[in-house]
């Protein structure tokens, strides 16, 4: 049998081999090629990233300067910060130390100043927009502006490595300003609000700093609008140890399930109780102690759940002062006899100082009550002469018992019934009343609560040199000096039930004072109120509408402020006819909405105490609210001991003032008592329309380890409010440490009224404020942008950042090169 002869495979082995080497080599070159120019890739785009990360550096270093010279300056024009020597510079050559940017191409350039809307006024932060859901000013009116910036910077890299990579980038900054009398309460400090009975607080509420919610009573406490603090929530209260700040009870343990109704607002309008499965959700969000986790946390659980309506420190909120205002610091060491607090806000109430004085800042002068003034009042109370100031700060010396008045450029006017003025009868605004009542809370030693008193520590009261001024003497002042009217509408005395109008004459007017003067604002020096301590600024016959400009509602200057660097009284109703409406959600409810007519009005003092209503029988004679001679009485005799003054506060040592018999004062229109109680009246239900703007004195303030009393205590009260109201629709702004009424809270000296206090319509929804209302400034970034030619019509983003910069003014821009000539120039002797 024939076999076939096998034929070779080497041949088509070899070829295969051959054929598969190629296509590996092939692969493996395609690979390594694929590689290198990924590499490649990878290499410019972190060389795109090193020249964007530089650009974004560059701008937001220009944005810095420009916010550092905002906070400090008021005024400016809309190209401050485009040319000039006000022109942000580009970080220093430092600054991009060991990186591949080429610093002398590095450029900077901020644009105009652009109004927001364009045409001016009020911007307004709409909460319904998902975008401003953590906005803090949401549901605000806010003065805004806008600035542009852009910045560019270029990477080299190493040779054969490819051409430069340059970065273009824009940013806005937005700078507002919200009117401090825009919040409910707005404290420049640490908050605490404790109230026993219901407590709701209808607006806006932000504290630079913490805020201490807690109850003590059945009540709730209910945060109806966005609550806001630099520093955290805490559930309890403050420490006032002199040590801590730890939220606790005052038995120095954490509640936990006692007195849990404490409710802030979600974005639906809904109140969510603080505490939730047992555990109080604030900054320590149930543990025992706070930490990073924990504002972690407590950022998320209040974002998801408030929508915005709280937030703290955990949600980087940032600290609101006027310009040129710096911060307010508590006392870091209370207990060692020397005060290092920083209080620079209560210069907002002081006497202006000559532009000669080495610590003259003009920007913070401007933020003085005292220059923004159209009026300025000076009253010495003292028995002999003092220094005194005019509006632009020069001294002067005013004789003991000497009131003058000036206009804001300084020029001297007569206000009616002085001696000065050409047409005799007119009613006094200002009297001086020497030794015309106590204040039981102002007291010659501040003493710590667990120190027994001694005849050398007396706690009786402080006898106050009043500076009396009669609100009804100033409206027809004014509705003759500002309104060229014939007549006003005032409330004659303390026991008329209605207004009556009444003719005003030349008399009335102050001389050298008219329309074009008034800005609705008035100051009142008290000459060295602050060195004295025993002096007061007390508003009287303030009954229904004060003293305004005439015209429509929401005219320029319309309402009014009173400013004072001493401590105030207001007696009786004030701005408001007395007439109360409490219930909650009815359209004329007394502690939200204004009465017909109603102006906004504002009172700035070092601190601010209401005296209640007289009230009278039908026979005239007084028989409940405030009097001057029975000011120095106890308020109950109750829990009173004789030796009230020298022994240590106790059960049955629990109220200030003595039990003299003492015959009551007359009030004008009255008729005098013939009986000499030991008590004093029980308040007389009051009503005040007005924003409070005021110091206090902090909770353990020199180590005495007393509260603050917070903010459900102020204003200051004293008298028995026992079963009566005092009600309140306005705003409550805490800028400073009192330094005239410097005593701490005092519960010995009152009971508390049943408060019917609110954020007044005519501050929120209607946007009106009182004259010379201060403004808090914010920051914002917005419109952060790559300029990589994303509008289309340039042929590449070079051109595009060139026609965007061509809009803005000539010579705007610094470069790398520019900054190296100005630190060159700066560093020449």
């Amino acid at each position: 049998m024939l076999y076939p002869h096998p034929r070779s495979t080497r041949g088509s082995a070899l070829i295969t081999v051959v054929i598969f080497t190629t296509v590996l080599v092939l692969i493996c070159g395609s690979i390594l090629g694929w590689a290198y120019t990924e590499r490649k890739l990878n290499y410019r785009n972190s060389l795109r990233l090193e020249a964007r990360n530089a650009a974004e550096a560059a701008a937001e270093y220009g944005l810095t300067q420009i916010r550092q010279k905002l906070e400090a300056r008021n005024t400016y024009t809309t190209n401050a910060f485009a040319v000039g020597s006000d022109a942000p510079l580009v970080p220093p050559a430092a600054f991009f130390s060991g990186s591949k940017v080429d610093y002398l191409t590095v450029e900077l350039a901020a644009g105009i100043i652009q109004t927001v809307p364009a045409g001016g006024g009020s911007y307004y932060v709409n909460p319904d927009d998902i975008s401003n859901q953590s906005d803090p000013l949401k549901g605000k009116y806010v003065t805004r502006r806008d600035i542009s910036i852009m910045a560019k910077a270029t990477v080299n890299p190493p040779a054969n490595q490819g051409a430069p990579v340059t970065a273009y980038v824009g940013q806005r900054l937005s700078f507002r300003g919200a009117p401090l009398f825009a919040h409910a309460i707005f404290y420049n400090m640490d908050l605490e609000i404790a109230p026993g009975p219901n407590m709701t607080v209808w607006g806006p509420v932000h504290a630079n700093g913490n805020i201490y919610v807690s109850k003590q009573g059945a009540g709730g406490l209910n945060f109806m609008a966005p609550v806001t603090a630099t520093g955290g929530l805490y559930k309890g209260f403050k420490s006032v140890g002199g040590v801590s700040v730890a939220p606790i009870t005052n038995s120095g343990t954490r509640e936990t399930t006692a007195n849990n109704d404490i409710f802030f607002t979600n974005g639906a309008g809904a109140l969510v109780n603080l505490m939730q499965s047992g555990t109080w959700r604030d900054q320590l969000m149930g543990a025992s102690a706070e930490t990073n986790d924990t504002n972690s946390s407590f950022r998320s659980y209040s974002s998801n759940t408030y929508n915005g309506n709280l937030q703290t420190k955990s949600h980087g909120i940032q600290t609101y002062n006027p310009v040129a205002i710096g911060n307010y610091v508590e006392d870091p060491t209370p207990s060692n006899g020397v005060d290092n607090s920083v209080n620079q806000a209560r210069a907002m109430i002081e006497p202006p100082i000559p532009s000669t004085d080495s610590s003259y800042n003009a920007e913070l002068e401007d933020q003085k009550f005292s220059r923004k003034s159209g009026l300025y009042i000076a009253v010495n109370p003292s028995t002999s002469s003092r220094t005194a100031r005019k509006p632009d700060g020069t001294a002067y010396t005013l004789a003991a018992g000497e009131v003058k008045a000036f206009k804001s450029d300084g020029t001297e006017v007569r206000l009616p019934g002085s001696a000065s003025h050409s047409t005799p009868g007119g009613d006094p605004i200002v009297t001086i009343k020497p030794d015309q009542m106590t204040d039981l809370r102002r007291h010659s030693e501040s003493y710590a609560n667990t120190t027994a008193r001694s005849g050398s520590n007396a706690y009786t009261g402080k006898v106050i040199d009043i500076i009396e001024v009669d609100m009804n003497a100033l409206k027809k002042s004014v509705e003759r000096s500002v309104n060229g009217s014939a007549n006003a509408t005032i409330y004659p005395n303390y026991t008329s039930s209605s207004a009556t109008p009444v003719a005003v004459t030349a008399a009335n007017a102050i001389e050298g004072f008219n329309s074009s003067d008034w800005n609705g604002s008035i100051y009142i020096e008290s000459v060295d109120a602050e060195t004295r301590q025993d002096s007061g600024v007390r508003l009287i016959n303030g009954r229904g509408a004060v003293a305004s400009k005439s015209g429509a509602a929401g005219v320029a200057n319309e309402g009014l402020t009173i400013a004072t660097n001493d401590a105030m009284y207001v007696l009786g109703h004030f701005n408001a006819d007395g007439t109360l409406n409490t219930v909650a959600n009815s359209a004329t409810n007394s502690a939200r909405h204004p009465e017909p007519g109603e102006r906004p009005v504002a009172l700035v003092a070092d601190a601010v105490t209401l005296l209640s209503q007289p009230t009278f029988n039908n026979t005239g004679v007084q028989t409940g609210g405030w009097n001057d001679a029975l000011s120095g009485l106890r308020y109950d005799i109750a829990n009173w001991n004789p030796n009230w003054s020298t022994t240590a506060p106790s059960n049955a040592n629990r109220i200030d003032g003595s039990n003299t018999a003492t015959l009551p004062s007359t009030y004008p229109g009255a008729s005098p008592s013939t009986a000499s109680p030991d008590v004093k009246f029980t308040a007389g239900t009051t009503e005040i329309a007005a924003a409070f703007l005021v110091g206090l004195t902090p909770s353990n303030k020199n180590g005495y380890r007393q509260n603050s009393g917070g903010v459900h205590n102020l204003p200051r009260f004293l008298e028995n409010w026992t079963g009566n109201t005092a009600a309140i629709r306005g705003s409550i702004v805490v800028m400073f440490e009192s330094r005239v009424a410097d005593e701490p809270f005092n519960l010995r000296v009152y009971a508390p009224p049943i408060r019917l206090w609110g954020f007044n319509s005519l501050f929120g929804t209607q946007n009106r404020y009182p004259p010379q209302t201060p403004y808090v400034r914010s920051y914002r970034r917005v419109d952060f942008t790559d300029i990589t030619n994303r509008k289309g019509d340039y042929s590449s983003a070079a051109a595009e950042f060139a026609a965007l910069k061509a809009l803005f003014p000539t010579g705007a821009g610094t470069t790398g090169a520019t900054r190296t000539a100005f630190d060159e120039a700066a560093e020449e002797p």
